[in-house]
């Protein structure tokens, strides 16, 4: 076969290929405070996720993560930036790519792969459209399988969305099988009301967040630019779920922050001081 003739055949392959669509779906995530009845209690830290109500099908009238195609024209940082911002009127925030959903059945409409991204914000920052959710979850205890070659673990997760409005009920289930030397997760949505898969992207997002928090300085984006130790502690806390120990936390944080000259008072307790983020944290740990 010549090598136009070898040509002429790729490309009359090439052209019976369906190509998906893509798009890229942001899971944007603030920290706001929740008040306390009793006034010597300092307000709680609520994590919060920004969804939209979608005006068209498929999924009318549904909550999800804003969303959209991508622009051919821009990388696919730019157009989940370009999505933000055209969608919320969010400007100031980070971000950083999750992963990839591609399950053949997540959009109605066609085969369509989302690139989903994990978006920080604090509650200093306004959205023009949108609303703001706090995030409810509950697991089940974990059951655990032992199969020949290893072992299977299986998790309900119950995470509730509660704006003054509505509430979003929704189920995932969470197995993890250990396979000799293969580890195989999957997340299997059971009931959810919000668009297309975007209860499990949302699931992917707090995951990425609550691995990342010890080892690295994400958390900071989630504050304004001073804050108290006991906010930044009660922040961790509800990420990992769990009470930390104040004297073991100040010791693991204490390079990553320095004091500034400023110190808060909140009502029925003592003046607390003001910390800020110390960027160069790694810098002076490396061994």
């Amino acid at each position: 076969m010549s090598l136009n003739e070898t040509y002429n055949q790729l490309y009359s392959e090439r052209r019976n290929i369906k190509n998906p669509s893509v798009t890229v779906d942001n899971v944007i995530l603030r920290f706001t405070n929740k008040s306390s009845e009793n006034y010597r209690k300092l307000a709680e830290k609520k994590l919060q996720v920004c969804l939209i109500k979608r005006e068209y099908e498929p999924f009318e009238d549904n909550y999800a993560v804003p969303g959209m195609f991508i622009d051919l024209e821009l990388p696919l940082g730019s157009s989940a930036k370009k999505c933000v911002q055209e969608k919320t009127g969010l400007t100031n925030f980070y971000y950083e790519q999750l992963y990839t959903f591609g399950d053949e059945q997540r959009d109605p409409r066609s085969r369509v792969l989302s690139v989903a991204y994990l978006i920080l914000t604090n509650n200093e920052e306004e959205i023009s459209s949108g609303k703001w959710f706090d995030i409810d979850i509950k697991m089940d205890e974990i059951v655990l399988k032992e199969t020949e070659q290893g072992y299977i673990q299986t998790q309900n997760v119950k995470i509730n969305l509660i704006n003054d409005d509505v509430v979003l009920e929704n189920e995932i289930q969470v197995n993890f099988e250990k396979k000799n030397q293969e580890e195989i997760k999957q997340v299997k949505i059971i009931n959810s009301t919000l668009a297309f898969d975007h209860i499990k992207i949302l699931y992917f997002a707090l995951e990425r967040l609550k691995n990342k928090i010890e080892y690295t300085d994400v958390i900071f984006n989630l504050l304004p630019k001073n804050f108290t130790l006991t906010e930044l502690k009660l922040c961790f806390e509800a990420i990992l779920q769990e009470k930390l120990l104040d004297a073991n936390f100040r010791r693991k944080i204490k390079s990553k922050v320095i004091p500034v000259e400023a110190f808060v008072t909140e009502k029925g307790h003592r003046p607390s001081r003001l910390f800020t983020h110390n960027i160069s944290w790694k810098l002076n740990n490396l061994e």
